[in-house]
């Protein structure tokens, strides 16, 4: 049977819902800045447990817009280079300059030990990502590194909604969350992002950049056109409301992957410590004998069952960044390594127990 990495998940009633929905924004003619995008808003914030959610067309637009915020003005933001590149890309953007460190192997995420390391008089802040939806176990030592230093944390939680530590959920543990509703995260508008932040300041920043500066009936600041649609926020709606039963789904198939693969010696597992709750975008496997590309080639031809690597290789050896910054083989030797060892099992949340089943079987034939 085909299996693909990773989709979205839309029951059939909230297709019917939607739709109706959706057939009543038509008619409104309201299709941007309107009462579904206003609806999302309170509700995300509310879910998150923060006083503001903007939402916008990207995770990458809300990056960018927290950055801005910040008036980096040539200063240093410290990035994970496990990440996507638009974490990094959008530090230049905002005019500031990415310095690109290296992660933990237990987790795939930022080094807190890293960050103090390239702590410099330039450094205005720190963004953490929470990859593939996992929060750093180490997320209260990178807050008192963030207050001691006098930088903003902001969280690259484009993976992460609904994951949390210590029963406080992604978004509400730095200055600013960024959020992706990408079609293969964990719930979608299609294309889309949210901001979240108690910082009403930050939070009507957001609102006027997002417009092209329109602040009122006039263009006070420099924007751009970063809006979420209304048709976007009714997807977003609808998927809010079920995310929970999505990660409950996707840490049911994370649970079956763990108890029945741990005991082969060519593959390592991600632990998840008891006070987080992983979102589980992606199920890493970090593998001991083989590079992870030859076992996505055999799965693919083989068996019809799409592995993937999260990001592969890491920003500081795309190259862009090695022109760009200098950066070469061998300067983040951890990332390096573990990442080419590193690729992902299916999970989204209509996944068969058949298909758990044939992934848990190919697996076990290919690393016995």
């Amino acid at each position: 049977m085909k299996i693909t990495n990773a989709k979205p998940f839309f029951p059939n009633k909230d297709i019917d819902s939607i739709l109706n929905d959706i057939k009543d924004s038509l008619r409104t003619g309201v299709l941007t800045l309107g009462p579904n995008v206003e609806k999302l808003e309170r509700e995300f914030a509310d879910y998150v447990g923060v006083k503001h959610a903007i939402a916008v067309n990207s995770g990458t637009s809300a990056l960018e817009i927290a950055l801005r915020y910040f008036e980096l003005n040539g200063g240093e933001v410290i990035v994970p280079t496990n990440s996507f590149v638009a974490s990094a890309n959008a530090v230049i953007f905002a005019g500031g300059k990415p310095v690109l460190v290296d992660i933990k192997k237990e987790t795939l995420c930022i080094d807190p030990n890293e960050i103090r390391k390239k702590i410099s008089s330039n450094t205005k802040g720190v963004m953490v990502v929470h990859l593939a939806g996992l929060i750093p176990p180490e997320m209260k030592e990178i807050q008192e590194i963030c207050k001691e230093n006098n930088l903003f944390l902001i969280e690259d939680a484009a993976h992460a909604p609904g994951a949390s530590i210590d029963n406080k959920k992604a978004g509400n543990l730095g200055d600013v969350g960024c959020f992706s509703f990408f079609p293969t995260k964990p719930m979608t508008t299609g294309e889309g992002g949210i901001i979240t932040t108690n910082d009403v300041k930050l939070a009507e920043f957001s609102k006027i950049v997002r417009h092209h500066g329109k602040e009122g009936g006039l263009h006070t600041k420099i924007g751009y056109n970063w809006r979420m649609s209304e048709i976007n926020a009714i997807l977003g709606i609808y998927q809010l409301r079920r995310l929970d039963e999505f990660l409950v789904k996707r840490n049911h198939v994370a649970n079956r992957y763990a108890q029945e693969l741990n005991d082969l010696k060519n593959l390592t597992l991600i632990s998840v410590p008891s006070n987080i709750r992983h979102s589980f975008w992606k199920y890493p496997i970090l593998l001991n004998s083989i590079k992870a590309s030859h076992l996505e080639k055999i799965f693919r031809e083989k068996y019809e069952i799409a592995l993937g690597t999260i990001y592969f290789p890491p920003i500081h050896l795309q190259p862009f960044y090695k022109e760009k910054f200098g950066f070469s083989s061998g300067m983040l030797p951890v990332s390096e390594d573990v990442l080419s060892r590193e690729t992902c099992l299916p999970i989204f949340a209509d996944i068969s127990e058949e298909m758990i089943d044939n992934v848990i079987k190919c697996i076990r034939m290919e690393l016995k």
